[in-house]
């Protein structure tokens, strides 16, 4: 690639610098880390509550339903956000669902002070993960409204990122409340009113830009929610179509699918670790805590590193890495069954997910239009869940009770490494798979195309700074700029989506 006086931590600086800048960056960008904090506080107390309360035994199966109750709503509320985030107004659905999860929230406190772990419980705890489905999906959605496509990385690599922080310190502070006033059901319901706090506060940060600064950009009217909902079926089958015709969305999309399926087998397995085996100071709750505090400091890592290194190799080349090194991490620091090393591994297997997450988020970005925005996230979300909850569902019939099983441990490192292993081989075979796109590089859609014939004298380009320019990475063409018509393999892109929520939870990211 040519190459100008800027280095990569110039230019990534720069786009960190311009997005901070942008007043409709900033005004999504705090709306997303007051709702993800508010999260954590309840992720805290929902944890506390659910599986590590001194008077409930956990097992691997008790584990998974709750786990399915919690995720899966995703699943069936997430094609419905899609279609309302294609027609109403993101910001206020940024509101309103802040609003109600404050009420949940309310609710909530009340049958813990009563002790309930029934269906009400669980069914005012999976009406405010729906809601959240939302909320989320609307930041999502709403990105690329107040980002230029040039900078979707680096976005991805901010907003997703202290998303994930925010919700880190939220359960942080939800965790150390528990701890502080003794971990019983009445300290417990004292950290579900401090989220419900949290989310009044995030309602109020959401209120405050304008109704359509977030988007849709054309709005299909309303026909009322019977006639909106029959559409859903005949919407998601159009954006099934569409996906399937982009080639390089639909294999990052199988690639994290799988990669999702193998977390889904740890994370059963870490939570009853600490839950049942591990004793003393490195068990329990606290254990657990700072496996999740390692991998958030994995998710900031991978946050710094992959904007630079996409500058430099395919974001396929760099989704197969991470994902084979997480499979090996995984074998390699698990089959100990020592708790710093599940410490350890939590903050690499961290870097490999949110670096692969980023990767895929923004391939996916770049492969929607924004018609099809809401329903290409909604279906991202599909995938991610149910692969999860299946996999979830598995660990409990292979999983012992106190979490010590070195099969599972095998089965999800191979997982991980096959993943990227065939994916890689898939994504090589296509041209449109190789395309080098950097941090800052001038979105050029007809240079998208892999045609290789024409290379072009180094040095600056008229649209910007050459480096970062989509290359494609064949040895054959190294160094070559990239010119031409649009290709088969390519598509145009007028805006693009952020990630998709699954990565702002702790445990169920």
């Amino acid at each position: 690639m040519a190459s100008t006086g800027n280095s990569p931590g110039k230019q990534w600086t720069g786009d960190l610098r311009t997005l901070l800048l942008g007043r409709g960056f900033r005004q999504l960008y705090a709306a997303r880390l007051s709702s993800q904090a508010a999260d954590g506080v309840f992720q805290a107390s929902l944890v506390s509550y659910v599986l590590f309360s001194p008077e409930r035994a956990t097992s691997a199966g008790a584990l998974a339903a709750s786990l399915a109750v919690v995720v899966l709503p995703f699943s069936v509320i997430g094609p419905f956000a899609g279609i309302v985030l294609d027609r109403v107004s993101r910001q206020r659905v940024l509101v309103v669902s802040s609003v109600i999860r404050a009420l949940l929230m309310v609710v909530l406190v009340g049958l813990i002070l009563g002790g309930r772990t029934g269906a009400d419980f669980y069914a005012t705890a999976l009406a405010a993960v729906s809601v959240n489905r939302f909320v989320l999906a609307a930041l999502s959605a709403g990105l690329p409204m107040v980002v230029d496509v040039d900078r979707l990385v680096t976005a991805n690599a901010l907003s997703v990122t202290s998303g994930t922080v925010a919700t880190l310190l939220g359960a942080g502070i939800g965790s150390g409340l528990r701890g502080l006033t003794g971990g019983d059901d009445k300290e417990v319901a004292l950290v579900a009113g401090l989220a419900a706090l949290a989310y009044v506060a995030a309602a109020v940060t959401a209120s405050r830009p304008a109704r359509l600064a977030f988007g849709p950009v054309e709005a299909a009217p309303w026909q009322g929610a019977w006639s909106q909902a029959r559409s859903v079926a005949a919407d998601l089958a159009d954006g099934v179509r569409y996906l399937w015709h982009h080639g390089p969305a639909r294999r990052a999309l199988a690639a994290l699918t799988a990669s999702r399926a193998a977390y889904g087998l740890v994370l059963v397995l870490t939570v009853l670790l600490y839950r049942n085996h591990f004793t003393g100071a490195t068990g329990g709750l606290a254990g657990l805590a700072q496996v999740v505090a390692a991998s958030g400091i994995g998710t900031v890592l991978a946050a710094v590193v992959t904007p630079r290194v996409t500058q430099r190799m395919p974001k396929a080349r760099w989704i197969a890495i991470v994902l084979v090194g997480g499979g090996v991490v995984e074998i390699a620091l698990g089959l100990p069954f020592q708790s710093l090393l599940f410490v350890v591994a939590g903050l690499l297997l961290g870097f490999s997910a949110q670096a692969s997450k980023i990767c895929v988020d923004t391939i996916v970005q770049e492969e929607t239009e924004d018609a099809y925005r809401g329903r290409a996230f909604s279906l991202y979300d599909l995938l991610f869940n149910l692969a999860f909850v299946a996999a979830a569902a598995v660990a409990a019939l292979i999983v012992p009770e106190d979490g010590r099983s070195a099969p599972t441990i095998i089965v999800a490192g191979v997982g991980y490494c096959l993943a990227g292993l065939v994916y890689y081989q898939a994504a090589m075979r296509h041209p449109e798979d190789r395309v080098i796109r950097g941090v800052g590089a001038a979105h050029n859609r007809a240079a998208d195309s892999p045609i290789t014939d024409s290379p072009l004298a180094a040095g600056p380009s008229i649209d910007g700074p050459s480096i970062g320019a989509p290359v494609v990475d064949n040895p054959a063409i190294d160094n070559q700029a990239i010119d031409g018509p649009s290709g088969a393999g390519s598509s145009t892109v007028t805006n693009a989506a952020s990630t998709s929520p699954s990565t702002s939870t702790p445990l169920t990211s």
